[in-house]
């Protein structure tokens, strides 16, 4: 009966799944099988697809244990291409010889992360098919607390991805959960999708290796750490950043590493002072309410301005024409480098025909910002 099964997995085509597994564009909306926290896992290699079972604390959110299934290739899509092979032959292991195990798989020797120790056996059902059975060796903690982490996550979310710090939160998994604006701008991440989601300790490339080796290493001695060190850039470069590492646990199967980190005092910069002392008069203008948001000592000079007609009058109703203000808008959308030639009304009652410079800053969950430069 087994023959029947094993003739679509052959060890000339082990290799060919395995890379057929990294293939990401067949599995749009399917579950992902994680070896850590896995249940059980049932393998149907007729058909080529996996049943799996994870327990509810394996996410933060702390989702309920359900069984999921997928195709052999959806399922394996996110390990890597070593462990799908490791497994892969674990499969065809057991299928062969009726059981196998306990065997490591899903460890990485670079890393020094630890894998899942599996026991496999073959069942053989009365229709000819047959089946690998597979469990972790070990029982799980009696308590999930799984309560406990639905109620946490929402707070831990909003602290790290509303904070102005670098920050990072790792689960026991080494799955990289939340991170802050601050961290994906510093460490040059343009698409948080390559990072979150993903375990840490297979994209070292992506984060730098200095911060994946701190939290693995955080991870494995479920210990916290704080200091002063020079930390990989993914784009070549080196940051100096003074970090905290702090290990927390929610419940005896939830826990994790909450990375945090300021630049060192080389590379602080009041950036108010600075703004405040160009000689250039600036404006910063919301483009919704047309209000100015901010203006240096230079343009407050320049133009008469003062912090009541900033707080109470839109810029178009004091310094700017509508259209002149459209025009600056307009320029900046384009990303036009060159200055545009507006009429400007200072509060003093003098129009003059002056060039700004205008630049358009984006931001997520409020109106663009316009930035109106002078001539100093």
């Amino acid at each position: 009966m087994q023959q029947n099964a094993l003739a679509k997995v052959t060890p000339a085509d082990e290799d060919g799944m395995a890379a057929d597994a990294t293939a990401e564009a067949s599995a749009v909306g399917q579950p992902v099988l994680r070896l850590a926290g896995l249940l059980y896992l049932i393998a149907d290699l007729t058909t080529r697809r996996l049943i799996w079972q994870e327990t509810g604390s394996q996410t933060f959110e702390g989702q309920p244990a359900r069984a999921q299934d997928a195709p052999l290739v959806d399922a394996l899509r996110m390990m890597p291409p070593q462990t799908q092979k490791n497994l892969l032959a674990f499969l065809q292991t057991v299928l062969k010889r009726g059981k196998a195990g306990p065997a490591d798989v899903g460890g990485d020797a670079e890393s020094g992360l630890a894998g899942v120790s599996l026991y496999g056996l073959r069942y053989d059902a009365e229709d000819g098919r047959s089946f690998v059975i597979c469990h972790p060796v070990g029982s799980l903690a009696d308590t999930e607390g799984g309560a406990v982490v639905r109620g946490l996550a929402p707070i831990l979310r909003h602290f790290v991805e509303n904070s102005t710090k670098i920050v990072l939160t790792v689960d026991n998994y080494g799955y990289i959960r939340y991170a802050s604006p601050a961290f994906l701008q510093v460490f040059g991440i343009t698409d948080p999708a390559l990072c979150l989601g993903r375990n840490i300790a297979h994209i070292p490339k992506r984060v730098g290796k200095t911060l994946a080796l701190l939290t693995l290493t955080a991870l494995s001695r479920r210990a916290g750490a704080a200091g002063r060190g020079r930390f990989q850039l993914p784009g070549g470069d080196s940051i100096l950043l003074n970090y905290s590492v702090v290990f927390f646990r929610v419940s005896d199967t939830v826990r994790g590493v909450l990375f945090s980190a300021e630049p060192s005092e080389s590379g602080r910069a009041d950036f108010a002072k600075v703004f405040d002392i160009m000689t250039a008069p600036v404006l910063v203008v919301c483009t919704k309410t047309r209000k100015i948001l901010a203006a240096n000592k230079a343009a407050r000079k320049v133009y008469k301005l003062t912090q009541q007609v900033m707080d109470d009058t839109p810029i178009t109703e004091t310094l700017l024409h509508p259209k002149s203000f459209t025009v600056l808008l307009e320029a900046a959308r384009k990303g036009t480098v060159a200055p545009q030639s507006v009429v400007v009304n200072s509060m003093d009652g003098v129009s003059k025909n002056k060039r700004l410079r205008a630049l358009l800053i984006e931001a997520e969950d409020q109106p663009p910002r316009l930035v109106l430069e002078g001539k100093a």
